[in-house]
């Protein structure tokens, strides 16, 4: 079953929106760019963690549109990581899945991410992916996915990796 946004919002599992008018949807909520990075390095991943190894990243800088009050960013075809503003605290009966939204899509760029476990508690990142050949602008504090969050048959003992309380990428 899918909890609706409205109970996502009422049971706090997402936490920070911006304007909890616009982001709370029939279906989860719309989350918002807080920053992009590009990776500086190679990662490792293996079966057991033992030489797992995060890739290291660099913030991109927004600039100043013709309002000054508005940051943007063009991105080029590539991969990039995305941080979200909101952040998350997943109850133990419950999963999340992350969507790209419409209008990014429609805009030649995808959004994914791995699954949101049971217990997890922090931060919320995304893979960017842009294959318009054009690139894409993005705003600051742009909606660009929208979670949803799925309700399991039993509580699990819950998420207990390195990602935990995580504050930032």
């Amino acid at each position: 079953m899918i909890l609706p946004g409205r109970a996502v919002f009422t049971r706090q599992i997402v936490q920070g929106l911006l304007s909890p008018k616009d982001q709370v949807q029939p279906c989860g909520i719309d989350l918002s760019l807080k920053r992009v990075l590009a990776w500086t390095s190679a990662g490792v991943v293996d079966f057991d963690n033992k030489h797992r190894k995060t890739s290291t990243t660099r913030e991109l800088p927004f600039e100043k549109g013709l309002d000054a009050s508005e940051l943007r960013m063009h991105l080029g075809s590539g991969a990039y990581l995305v941080e979200f503003n909101e952040t998350i605290d997943v109850p133990l009966d419950v999963m999340g899945s992350l969507f790209v939204r419409s209008s990014l899509f429609r805009s030649g760029a995808l959004i994914s991410a791995g699954v949101m476990d049971p217990g997890y508690k922090g931060t919320i990142g995304g893979l960017l992916q842009v294959m318009n050949p054009h690139g894409v602008t993005l705003f600051k504090d742009a909606k660009l996915a929208q979670f949803v969050f799925h309700q399991m048959k039993e509580r699990v003992e819950g998420y207990s990796g390195v990602y935990q309380n995580k504050a930032a990428m």
